[in-house]
């Protein structure tokens, strides 16, 4: 009688892939937890950023259409035209617009009328730095006067 001999893997291959693709597979999912921290960075980053640039559109639309005074007690910015009044609060962890919050931490807010720094009053440009988690930005934002405004001063 003739012995037939069955081709298969023996027990300890079968351990060395296994414990091979067990290495494999929890290398995998460190790797994915080390990416998907990093892209929750990038979209920090991303929306400080959006928040940055929105209020920048924002300032320069209001400062251009508005008569701008600052209370630097208070730490207020207040916009006044004969349409509406346009309130803003610069504190150090966020800004409010109105009764928008915006996570925006202002490192730094200098005011000015014609070029000299003011501390208090009527305004005509503003520079606010931020300092977000991985970045800084300064914006500046300012209006071109005109003749009425020298005139009534």
């Amino acid at each position: 009688m003739r012995i037939k001999k069955i081709s298969a893997f023996t027990l300890s291959e079968l351990l060395v892939v296994l414990v091979i693709s067990s290495i494999v597979i929890s290398l995998t999912f460190v790797i994915l937890g080390l990416v998907q921290k990093q892209i929750a960075v990038i979209q920090s980053n991303f929306k400080d950023q959006q928040e940055i640039q929105l209020i920048k559109r924002l300032l320069l639309r209001d400062i251009n259409s508005h008569q701008a005074f600052y209370e630097a007690e208070k730490g207020e910015l207040l916009l006044f035209s004969n349409r509406d009044t346009i309130f803003y609060r610069l504190e150090k962890e966020y800004l409010v617009r109105l009764k928008d919050t915006m996570r925006l931490k202002v490192i730094e807010k200098q005011f000015f009328l014609d070029g000299e720094k003011v501390k208090k009053g009527w305004i005509d440009a503003i520079q606010l730095g931020f300092n977000q988690s991985y970045t800084s930005k300064k914006i500046f934002v300012f209006k071109a006067n005109d003749a009425a405004h020298y005139m009534n001063n």
